[in-house]
């Protein structure tokens, strides 16, 4: 913090409600507050730009005794609050560390919609035993190339997948390489060549191959994965140009409303290992400005149900 600012207890903050005088905020979404919260707080939620704006309403005297608190000693929203307050003016700031864990664990009650239940603060992945579907209309593959100029990139679309969570987690996805569009030069005199010359035999040769596909041949996924760190290692087979390679790579295995799941990557590859060798200083000399460097850039986000 900015500044040290006074740090309360259970007992201390069950004492400046008894007092009154003051504001209690929970800094937590406002859903969660619904569902739980300290008796007699108000919400401003940290997460969302308009904190700063949502204070001033709350209390509009800079002056006024503010505590605030959030989930509990794990969590630092209360913490980023109060560097906001400081910074914007205000006084007279505490914070209480332990949060709901702790107004609960001193045997303080809360209200709300469900004062009772202790909500994960990282839901876990639950994986439904059937088969998920790719939605192609809604999942997409963005690909970058680069050189020493910058580089060039665009999108692929995906024509067909699936993820199987019976048992153990298995997956193959397919992708349609003669759909592949370069973004960066549309509306140039060069964006058709371009194209042309990636679906070309110089690159994806996509008139012979016009798939690619990566199939799984193990998924690990982690049984307490944080909710932005990528939960699952994938390690399977690519099939491209004709050719077939191992690769692995971490990702991020989501439950999304009504039932869908996302899968969400990023990864780099080298794709002379499949055979695009076009601009390589491993298979050509003298290439001047036709270098195109080895490593390739996808980034992808696939739906399924």
């Amino acid at each position: 913090m900015e500044t040290l600012v006074k740090r309360l207890d259970a007992d201390g903050v069950r004492r400046f409600l008894e007092r009154g005088g003051g504001v209690l905020v929970d800094t937590l979404p406002p859903e969660h507050f619904a569902a739980r919260h300290i008796p007699g707080a108000v919400n401003a939620c940290v997460y969302e730009v308009a904190f700063p704006d949502a204070m001033a309403a709350l209390a509009p005297d800079k002056g006024a005794s503010v505590v605030l608190y959030g989930a509990g000693p794990r969590s630092g929203d209360c913490r980023c609050a109060a560097e906001k307050l400081q910074r914007a003016g205000y006084a007279d700031v505490a914070v209480f560390l332990g949060g709901l864990e702790a107004w609960r664990a001193a045997g303080h009650a809360l209200e709300g919609d469900a004062p009772g239940e202790v909500e994960p603060p990282h839901p876990a992945l639950v994986l439904e035993p059937r088969t998920y579907r790719v939605l192609p209309q809604e999942s997409e593959v963005r690909w970058t190339g680069r050189n020493n100029n910058g580089g060039h990139y665009g999108l692929l679309a995906v024509s067909s997948g699936f993820l199987e969570g019976a048992g153990e987690p298995s997956a193959s996805f397919t992708l349609d390489m003669a759909s592949l569009r370069n973004l960066d030069l549309e509306g140039a005199e060069l964006h058709p060549v371009l194209e042309a010359h990636l679906r070309s035999d110089d690159f994806f040769f996509t008139a012979l191959f016009p798939k690619a596909t990566f199939t799984t041949t193990r998924i690990r996924i982690a049984e307490l994965g944080e909710a932005t760190r990528p939960n699952a290692m994938l390690q399977g087979v690519l099939t491209l140009r004709g050719a077939e390679n191992e690769i692995a790579f971490p990702a991020h295995i989501r439950n999304l409303a009504d039932g869908r799941l996302a899968v969400i990557a990023n990864l780099d590859f080298d794709r002379t290992q499949w055979g695009v060798i076009y601009g390589s200083s491993r298979f050509f000399q003298h290439l001047g400005y036709h270098v195109v460097f080895d490593f390739i850039s996808v980034d992808f986000r696939l739906v399924l149900e």
